[in-house]
């Protein structure tokens, strides 16, 4: 006699559960992500609809060392620049993000700074930079974050023995791993200072 009471309790419970859960997706409280309701989502966006303009708080994107046909690039905001126009003669590259302090290589001579988009580090989702170093049979790029980016290439820059920059050029995406983990790729031309260019944006 007891287990049909059962039954029945147990059939109310569950469609407790399910019309509370459709009543909060209704609301916009739980989301239909599959990685965000098993908590394991990836916060670092790959959508920014923020405007260009000036930094709020006086910072800017400098050029804090230069030489010829390549120049280090310096954040001095406390926010990060986001997809930050950089323009030489009639070349144009795009530096997808620099967080705050950060330096990034361009392969390009006496460069310009164009209008960038200001962003709180915290916006980007626990983005970190990926990283370049040269090994023996190429280079090994690391990457922390929590998704794959997409590669926009690289700068190389290069230095004589002084420290002094001498040159650089821009490798293509496809020489360039913005992949989560650990990745060597081979060596498309002589070593020097590699800059990842990796774009939160998938397309």
């Amino acid at each position: 006699m007891r287990t049909p009471m059962i039954k029945k309790i147990g059939v109310g419970a569950v469609a407790v559960v399910v019309f509370g859960l459709l009543a909060l997706l209704g609301r916009g409280r739980v989301s239909l992500d599959t990685n965000q309701l098993l908590g394991t989502g990836c916060a670092i966006p790959s959508r920014i609809t923020a405007l260009p303009g000036p930094a709020p708080d006086g910072g800017a994107v400098r050029v804090a060392e230069q030489g010829p046909g390549a120049a280090v690039l310096e954040n001095t905001s406390t926010l990060a620049a986001y997809r930050i126009p950089v323009t030489s003669g009639g070349r144009t590259v795009e530096v997808p993000v620099l967080l705050p302090g950060e330096r990034i290589g361009v392969a390009l001579d006496r460069p310009v700074v164009g209008s960038t988009v200001w962003l709180a580090p915290e916006a980007l989702g626990g983005f970190t930079p990926v990283s370049a170093v040269v090994v023996p049979g190429g280079v090994r790029y690391s990457s922390a974050n929590c998704r794959a980016l997409t590669s926009r290439g690289a700068a190389v820059l290069f230095r004589d023995s002084s420290g002094h920059l001498t040159g650089g050029e821009q490798l293509p995406p496809s020489s360039v791993s913005c992949a989560v983990g650990e990745r060597v790729l081979p060596v498309t031309g002589r070593p020097g200072e590699i800059y990842p260019y990796c774009d939160l944006r998938p397309e």
